[in-house]
C-alpha cells in the first residue's frame, strides 16, 4: 500500500507562499545601517555575531525586580550587622562582647592579650578586624552599583564592576576558617580565657563570635550567589 503524497498547491499554501507572497525582507534597515555595525564589530575586535544588533532582544542580559530586592537584602543585612553582637571574650573578672564597634573600641586592650597568644592568634586577630571592616564596605559599595542609572547591559556592567568587592571578604573568611581548621597551640595555653582554650582552633569560631559575625556570612553568600548570575 503506496503512501499517500501530499497535494503541491496545499503545501505551498502551508509553507506562508501564498499569505506572505515576495522576497524576504532585508534584516538590515538600510546599507548604512548595515556599514556602521560592520565598523562597531571592527572597532571591538572583529568578531561578528550573526544577526547581532543593539536592539536585539536576544542580546539583551536584564536584571529583574526580584533580583534586585534580593541583593539589596543582602546588602543591607552587611550593614546591619555592623551593629550587631559579633565577638565575645571571657577574660578572668570580666566579658568582652558586643558589635564590631565595641571590638574597635577596645582593639587595644583585646590586641595587647592576642600579643601573650603568639603570632596565631595575633593573625587571626587582624583578619577578624579585617573582616568586620570589609562586610559593611562591600555592602555599601554593591547598593552604589545597584543604584546606578544606567539602563540594560551597561546597569549590570556597573553592578558587576561594584559587586567585585564582595569578593574581599569572602576571601578574608576563606582565610580564617583556614588558619583555624590548623589551629595552634597558645605559649601560655588558654590565658585564663574559657572561650580560646590552650589551643586556638575552629572551635573558637563557634565560642568567640556573635550573631553579627554569621550574618556578615550570611549576607556574603547572598551578594556571591547573585553576583554569579549575572
Amino acid at each position: 500500500m503506496g503512501t499517500k503524497q501530499p497535494d503541491p498547491d496545499a503545501l505551498y499554501k502551508y509553507l506562508g507562499f501564498e499569505i506572505n507572497p515576495g522576497k524576504i525582507k532585508d534584516f538590515w534597515q538600510s546599507e548604512d545601517e548595515r556599514k556602521a555595525y560592520l565598523k562597531k564589530v571592527q572597532a571591538k575586535g572583529g568578531q561578528l555575531s550573526i544577526l547581532d544588533r543593539d536592539s536585539s532582544l536576544l542580546n539583551v542580559r536584564l536584571m529583574s525586580s526580584t533580583d534586585r530586592i534580593i541583593s539589596f537584602i543582602g546588602n543591607i543585612i552587611l550593614l546591619l550587622a555592623f551593629f550587631l553582637p559579633a565577638y565575645s571574650i571571657s577574660l578572668p573578672g570580666h566579658k568582652l562582647s558586643g558589635s564590631a564597634i565595641s571590638f574597635f573600641i577596645n582593639l587595644p586592650f583585646i590586641g595587647a592579650y592576642a600579643a601573650w597568644g603568639g603570632v596565631s592568634m595575633i593573625f587571626i586577630l587582624i583578619i577578624f578586624a579585617l573582616i568586620l571592616v570589609s562586610c559593611p564596605a562591600a555592602g555599601v559599595m554593591n547598593i552604589i552599583g545597584l543604584l546606578n542609572k544606567n539602563q540594560g547591559e551597561q546597569y549590570l556592567e556597573i553592578v558587576k564592576k561594584y559587586s567585585r568587592f564582595t569578593l574581599v571578604p569572602i576571601v578574608l573568611y576563606a582565610i580564617l576558617l583556614f588558619a583555624l581548621l590548623f589551629g595552634g597551640s597558645q605559649p601560655f595555653g588558654s590565658l585564663g580565657s574559657d572561650s580560646i582554650g590552650d589551643s586556638l582552633t575552629i572551635v573558637a569560631l563557634f565560642t568567640m563570635t556573635g550573631a553579627g559575625f554569621w550574618l556578615n556570612a550570611a549576607g556574603l553568600a547572598i551578594g556571591f550567589a547573585q553576583s554569579r548570575g549575572l
